[in-house]
C-alpha cells in the first residue's frame, strides 16, 4: 500500500478480509460531511463474495444521505466520530429504521471499524455477512481494526506525498517557495524548492529563524519588523504582503514578494505565522524599465522633465551645492526648414551623444523641449560649472554634424552652435528649482542675444542686462 497505489492495495486487502472472514461483503464508506441531521457518505470500495451481494454498483449509495433521527443510528455516528468500533447481530437488533434497513439489504450480522487519518473521521470500514446472525467480537473485530489501522497508515502516507507534490508543482509554476514559523519555539519549516533557492539541502532538518532573518536586506528586515507590529495590532487583520531583497545560495540579491498569514489556535491566539515567497525579479525589472522610460525623451533619450524633478531630488542631499546650465541650439528652426525634421531629429540625437561625453555619469541631461536642454550637476564651484559650459559650447560647434542620408548619397554636413545660461543654487538647498530654472533663463536669454555661441553666468547676465538698461 504504496503511496501511489494506495488504491489498488486497499482492494487486494479487503479481497484478503473477505475470504478468511467468510463474509459476503467488505466495503469502506469515505465521509463527505455529518450535518444536523443526516450524514453523507460515498460508498468507495468493495469486495464481494458472488454478484449478488454486490452493491457498489447501485446509484443509491453513491453520495448518500442517512438521516440520523433514529437514536440508535445516532448513537453510532456519536460512536465513530469517538473512534469505536461496532458488531450488530440484526436478527436481535431492537426494533426502529436502522434495524429495517439493514435487513432490507439481507445483511444478517456486520461489524464496523471507524478510518481515522490525522486525527479526523475520514470513513468506516466494515463487514456484511447476508448468511450467518454471528458475532464479530475477538478475532474478527481485531482484524478489522488492524486493517483499518493499515488503510488509514496508506491514506497519511498519500496525503503526504500528495501535498509535496503539490507544494513542489506549485513553486515551479509560480516560482515560489512556502514557509512557516512557530511561535511557540520560533521553530521554522521550509519547502524543499526554497531551501534549495537559500542555499541548504533538501534534507536540511530545520532552517534557523536568525539565518532566514538575515537573508533579508537591512532596510527589508526592518520593514518586514514594522509590518508585523502593525500587523499585530491590527486586529481586523491577519494578512501581510511585503517586497523584500533576498540573498540567494551564490550570495546575489534578488526581489521576491513575501505573503504571510497569522494563524490562530481556536481560542484566538496566534500560534503560527506561515506564507509563500514569490520570485518577482521579472516584475520589479519591469516596474524599473517602466520608471526610466517614463523619465527619458523617447527621441534623444535624455532626461525629461519627470526626469528632471526626480535627478534634482537626487543630487541636492548628496552634494549640498548644484548649477543647472540651459542651453538652446542657434538658429535650430531655419535648420529644420531647410534640411527638414528627419534631419533635425537626427541631429537632436547626435548633439545629446556629443554632450554626454563632456558629462560625468552623475549629472543629469534633460531635454525639456524643442531644441532646449538642461544640464544639472552637483559639487562643483562656479568656476568650473562656468569651465563645463564652455566645454560643452566648443564640443558642439568645434565640428560640423555629418547625418547619413541614404547609400547614395554622402553624409549631408551641418554646423551647429548652442549657447547657454548657467545658474547656480543658493546658500539654502530648499531654494525652490523655478527660481533656479528662471535664473539660468536669465542667462541663456543673455547669452543669445548678446551673439549666440556663448556661456553666460547668471550674475554676469544680470550685469550685462543693467549695462544695456543704462545705455538705453
Amino acid at each position: 500500500m504504496s503511496a501511489d497505489q494506495w488504491a489498488e492495495g486497499v482492494d487486494r486487502l479487503l479481497a484478503e478480509i473477505g475470504p478468511v472472514t467468510g463474509a459476503s461483503r467488505v466495503w469502506i464508506f469515505q465521509l463527505l460531511e455529518v450535518q444536523s441531521d443526516a450524514v453523507v457518505q460515498d460508498y468507495v470500495f468493495e469486495w464481494a463474495s458472488s454478484e449478488r451481494y454486490r452493491q457498489l454498483n447501485q446509484n443509491r449509495f453513491r453520495f448518500f444521505s442517512a438521516a440520523v433521527e433514529d437514536p440508535v443510528y445516532r448513537r453510532l455516528v456519536e460512536e465513530r466520530q469517538a473512534g469505536l468500533s461496532h458488531d450488530f447481530c440484526i436478527p436481535v437488533m431492537p426494533e426502529g429504521p436502522f434495524r429495517r434497513d439493514l435487513a432490507g439489504q439481507s445483511i444478517q450480522s456486520m461489524a464496523t471499524v471507524p478510518i481515522f487519518v490525522n486525527g479526523h473521521w475520514w470513513g468506516t470500514l466494515g463487514i456484511d455477512d447476508c448468511e450467518r446472525p454471528v458475532s464479530w467480537r475477538g478475532p474478527g473485530l481485531d482484524l478489522l481494526e488492524a486493517a483499518g489501522q493499515l488503510i488509514a497508515a496508506a491514506l497519511y502516507r498519500y496525503q503526504l506525498n500528495h501535498r509535496s507534490r503539490q507544494i513542489e508543482l506549485f513553486h515551479k509554476v509560480a516560482n515560489c517557495g512556502v514557509w512557516e514559523i512557530s511561535l511557540r519555539n520560533g521553530r521554522v519549516w521550509c519547502s524543499q524548492a526554497l531551501k534549495t533557492v537559500l542555499g541548504y539541502p533538501e534534507t536540511y532538518p530545520r532552517v534557523p529563524l536568525r539565518r532566514l532573518l538575515a537573508r533579508l536586506h537591512s532596510e527589508d528586515r526592518a520593514a518586514l519588523r514594522a509590518c508585523l507590529r502593525d500587523l499585530w495590532r491590527a486586529a481586523e487583520s491577519a494578512q501581510f504582503r511585503l517586497d523584500a531583497r533576498l540573498r540567494l545560495a551564490d550570495r546575489s540579491w534578488l526581489w521576491h514578494e513575501i505573503i504571510g498569514e497569522i494563524q490562530c489556535n481556536e481560542s484566538g491566539r496566534p500560534v503560527a505565522i506561515a506564507g509563500l515567497v514569490l520570485d518577482i525579479s521579472r516584475r520589479k525589472q519591469d516596474e524599473e524599465q517602466a520608471l526610466a522610460a517614463s523619465q527619458l525623451d523617447a527621441l534623444t533619450g535624455a532626461l525629461n522633465r519627470r526626469g528632471m524633478d526626480e535627478h534634482l531630488e537626487t543630487i541636492g542631499p548628496v552634494t549640498g551645492l548644484r548649477h543647472l546650465i540651459l542651453l538652446d541650439i542657434d538658429h535650430f528652426k531655419e535648420i529644420n526648414d531647410t534640411h527638414g525634421h528627419l534631419v533635425g531629429d537626427a541631429l537632436l540625437r547626435m548633439m545629446v551623444g556629443r554632450l554626454r561625453h563632456e558629462l560625468r555619469p552623475d549629472d543629469g541631461l534633460v531635454r525639456l523641449g524643442g531644441e532646449e536642454f538642461a544640464v544639472l550637476v552637483g559639487g562643483l564651484g562656479d568656476d568650473q560649472a562656468m569651465a563645463l559650459a564652455e566645454r560643452l559650447r566648443r564640443r558642439i560647434a568645434a565640428e560640423p554634424f555629418l547625418v547619413e542620408m541614404s547609400q547614395d548619397e554622402p553624409p549631408l554636413k551641418v554646423a551647429m552652435s548652442i549657447s547657454l545660461g548657467v545658474a547656480r543654487q543658493g546658500d539654502d538647498v530648499s531654494q525652490a528649482p523655478n527660481q533656479l530654472m528662471a535664473e539660468a533663463d536669465q542667462a541663456l536669454y543673455a547669452a543669445k542675444h548678446g551673439g549666440r555661441n556663448c556661456a553666460l553666468f547668471y550674475g554676469e547676465a544680470a550685469e550685462r542686462r543693467a549695462v544695456n538698461l543704462d545705455t538705453d
